[in-house]
This record gives structure tokens, C-alpha cells and sequence, in this order.
């Protein structure tokens, strides 16, 4: 049986919301429903964490898209976690608590009202290595 993790998460989603994003293809992004400064936290979310083994008879879907792939491990946030879109030039970025089973993003740029919240879905490795949906084109 796991042990229960208890952690502080933000809970307060009328500073965020979902609506169609101006980025060709991308669907639905996270938008910031107030101005936050660099270094304010715009959400801290729980995580589901997932070992590579868990992947082994599962058919490639949808879901995949939506995952945080790490060196040892994949996690689903939820929340608006897995919902924000990717950019080259991000105004938010993230980090991630195995331990807490959180994921916490962060601004990284002064967002205003109203703009879509973005970050790299490639951080800082591998800069040129294409993303799976950079590839389908």
C-alpha cells in the first residue's frame, strides 16, 4: 500500500483557466486569469507517478502526449498540469517533486491577464532534439 502524501496544493483555479489556444494544432492551453510576476507560483499540482515498466503491453495513445517523461519515470499531472503548451520562448516554467507527487509551475516572465501560459517542453536539454509533435510534420 503507498503512503499517503499530504502536501499544500493550489487549489485557487480563478487565477488560471482553459480556452482555445492561438497556437496552430495545439487545442486547449492555460491562460492566466490575473497578471503574475516572474517568480510567482501559477499553480502547483498533483502528479501521478508512473514506472517505465507500467508502459510495457500499453498500445501508444492519446494519453501520451500529456505525460512528463523523465530519465527514471513518467507522471501525469493534473490539475491543469499537463495542459499547458510549449514554446521556444516560454513565460512559465516547472518543477518537479517526486517526493511531495507534485508538479509546480512557476513564471518565468511577467504574464499578463488573459495571455497564455507556456513553457519548454524541452528545458534546457537537448535543445535541438524535435518534440514527438515537431516530428509528425
Amino acid at each position: 500500500m503507498r503512503k499517503k502524501q499530504t502536501s499544500k496544493l493550489n487549489s485557487n483555479t480563478s487565477s488560471i483557466y482553459l480556452k482555445k489556444s492561438n497556437i496552430p494544432n495545439s487545442g486547449r492551453g492555460v491562460f492566466a486569469g490575473k497578471n503574475f510576476g516572474i517568480g510567482e507560483i501559477i499553480e502547483v499540482a498533483p502528479i501521478l507517478i508512473l514506472e517505465f515498466s507500467d508502459f510495457t503491453y500499453t498500445k501508444w495513445n492519446l494519453l501520451f502526449e500529456y505525460y512528463f517523461w523523465m530519465d527514471d519515470y513518467v507522471s501525469l499531472a493534473l490539475g491543469f498540469g499537463s495542459l499547458y503548451n510549449h514554446s521556444k520562448n516560454a513565460n512559465a516554467k516547472y518543477k518537479l517533486d517526486r517526493k511531495k507527487e507534485t508538479i509546480t509551475f512557476t513564471a518565468s516572465k511577467d504574464i499578463k491577464k488573459d495571455q497564455e501560459i507556456l513553457f519548454n517542453y524541452k528545458g534546457k536539454a537537448n535543445p535541438k532534439t524535435p518534440l514527438w509533435f515537431e516530428r509528425k510534420k
